[in-house]
């Protein structure tokens, strides 16, 4: 399926604002574990990278590091640092294979429908190496839902992750839980999970 118009329009409305939403000390947090589990110099993907700042990060520490996002302002701002290769995509449009030694996908597959997940999920698993990291992030919750801004969401609950995550040959490692105000101003709970294939 390919991405919600609506959600795509809106990020490309509030690309900077989005870019300068507060720092958020567990995203920090998230990125320096996820980071340590990989081997240097990997190759590491940023799903649905947003503008950028987590391939950022990546590609500081001497990762080769890729992204993509369906916003083509995200993606233009994604494409500021020099050492990130960046393209306009949907998460349909994925299909590597055997080529990543992690990928991270934070707070990007929420904006799937529910009904796409586990096919998403299975070419992720395909594009990485044996034993490749994966690091997901999604709002707590049940069903489908717009925001106030009219961006598309799937909430997840603990358990069906964990059945997503089994069906689609994941292990899973560890989870780390949180909460923070999005850019539509609202305070939502969210899980960080990491995996390896």
């Amino acid at each position: 399926m390919k991405p919600d118009a609506t959600t795509i329009d809106i990020y490309n409305s509030k690309a900077n604002d989005y870019t300068n939403l507060s720092k958020d000390a567990d995203q920090d947090i998230r990125l320096e574990n996820f980071a340590k589990t990989l081997p240097a110099k990997a190759r590491v993907l940023d799903y649905g990278c947003g503008p950028g700042t987590s391939a950022a990060y990546f590609a500081d520490q001497g990762m080769v590091t890729h992204a993509f996002d369906a916003s083509k302002e995200m993606v233009k701002l994604t494409s500021r640092h020099p050492l990130v290769k960046v393209w306009q995509a949907g998460f349909h449009e994925f299909n590597e294979v055997d080529t990543y030694d992690g990928v991270w996908a934070s707070f990007s597959l929420l904006h799937a429908p529910r009904s796409d997940i586990e096919g998403l999920l299975v070419a992720i698993h395909k594009s990485l190496k044996v034993g490749g990291k994966f690091c997901l992030s999604v709002k707590l919750g049940k069903g489908e839902a717009r925001d106030t801004l009219g961006r598309l969401y799937t909430y997840y609950e603990h358990k069906e992750l964990e059945r997503l995550l089994r069906a689609t040959k994941f292990t899973w490692e560890n989870h780390f839980n949180g909460s923070g105000k999005g850019l539509d101003g609202t305070i939502s709970k969210w899980i960080s999970v990491f995996a390896h294939a």
